[in-house]
């Protein structure tokens, strides 16, 4: 594991790898913007069982225990490889006084994408998770009951579904869901419409019907990791385990793993690296970023190839001091810093470029 002062694995991963992960069963129960850490209660409810309750917190989770809501895909139905984002959205709004306006838009728009809004008010919204094209994911502050009538009242349309469970109101122009559509499971009403929604008082869960496998047992897939003791995505991937390895508390992280079977390629960078992780962490003066590279091999790892191609790629980077590639086994990573008024998300130029700042 990169650099044992690094927090996130130590207090995550690694309590992860040795089964002593604390439940947040049903939700995370708000995460905290500052990083407030207390214990939590494990879950002892009966996993066979689909109505289970939820477990209360004692205190907020700190935001680093998102990597509890990336199920392990070698032990679930997600195929590896599945990259992710994770964003701190009410610790970023906090700090957008401190960002160019430029950035911040961008910013916000990349945060506030996974969020159904139609179903939720973006202000009880603290955080926001996006599993590749599988699942988006947002915590917070929600009522189950008035998602579930304005599922009910929508346009979806859920049809009769493989399962033969969905009940369906039909009318001369649309298909729409009903409440005996809803499954109670681990503390959450779990409603298989055209697309799947999974939604608790602090988790709304949003699954894509266009991605591989059944969309509901991926969307249990992803309720499990959060709600019992199991594998997570760091124990089946090591690149994903070593990206994680070098992150403090993030505010904003991208995150682009291959699959360690070889399954699944990148392919956006002709050096020969096997993933890809950004991370940023706002202060009001300073802003941090993480820049962090996996390899085939430790060999690959220390040739030179992140120096190189954060050399190649100096309009990105140069406003960032104290860039110092470090390396460790099959990972290559650089931490630097940046005033926040700078903070271009890593675009050519600066964030008064409004040709590279302009959000696509």
């Amino acid at each position: 594991m990169p650099r044992s002062r690094r927090t996130l694995l130590k207090s995550a991963g690694l309590a992860v790898s040795s089964g002593t992960l604390a439940s947040i069963a049903g939700c995370l129960g708000g995460l905290s913007s500052d990083g407030g850490s207390g214990p939590a209660e494990r879950s002892t409810a009966d996993p066979s069982t689909t109505d289970q309750p939820t477990t209360e917190l004692s205190a907020k989770t700190p935001s680093s225990d998102f990597v509890q809501w990336l199920p392990d895909p070698t032990k679930t139905p997600l195929r590896d490889g599945y990259g992710f984002l994770y964003f701190d959205v009410a610790g970023i709004s906090e700090r957008r006084e401190s960002m160019h306006e430029n950035a911040y838009s961008r910013l916000e728009k990349e945060m506030l994408r996974p969020i159904p809004s139609d179903y939720v008010d973006v202000a009880d919204v603290d955080t926001s998770i996006t599993l590749d094209f599988v699942a988006e994911l947002s915590l917070g502050s929600f009522d189950p009951e008035t998602v579930g009538e304005k599922l009910a009242s929508d346009g979806e349309s859920p049809a009769t579904t493989s399962r033969g469970t969905a009940t369906t109101t039909r009318n001369s122009t649309t298909t729409r869901t009903t409440r005996s559509d809803r499954e109670r499971y681990r503390g959450f009403d779990l409603y298989d419409t055209n697309r799947v929604y999974a939604v608790s008082e602090d988790a709304l869960l949003l699954m894509s019907p266009m991605i591989e496998g059944d969309s509901v047992d991926n969307a249990k897939a992803i309720i499990d990791a959060a709600t019992t003791e199991t594998s997570h995505y760091a124990d089946g991937n090591e690149y994903v385990s070593s990206m994680l390895g070098v992150v403090d508390n993030p505010d904003a992280l991208w995150c682009y793993p291959e699959a360690m079977d070889g399954s699944t390629s990148r392919g956006f960078r002709k050096d020969a690296i096997t993933g890809e992780l950004k991370s940023w962490r706002f202060g009001s003066e300073t802003t941090h970023l993480t820049f962090a590279d996996t390899y085939p091999d430790e060999e690959t790892a220390k040739s030179g190839e992140l120096s190189n191609y954060i050399e190649s790629q100096s309009r990105r980077f140069s406003s960032y001091d104290g860039l110092n590639v470090e390396i460790d086994g099959l990972m290559a990573w650089a931490d630097g810093t940046t005033p926040t008024n700078e903070f271009d998300h890593l675009s050519a130029g600066g964030p008064s470029d409004g040709v590279h700042t302009t959000y696509n």
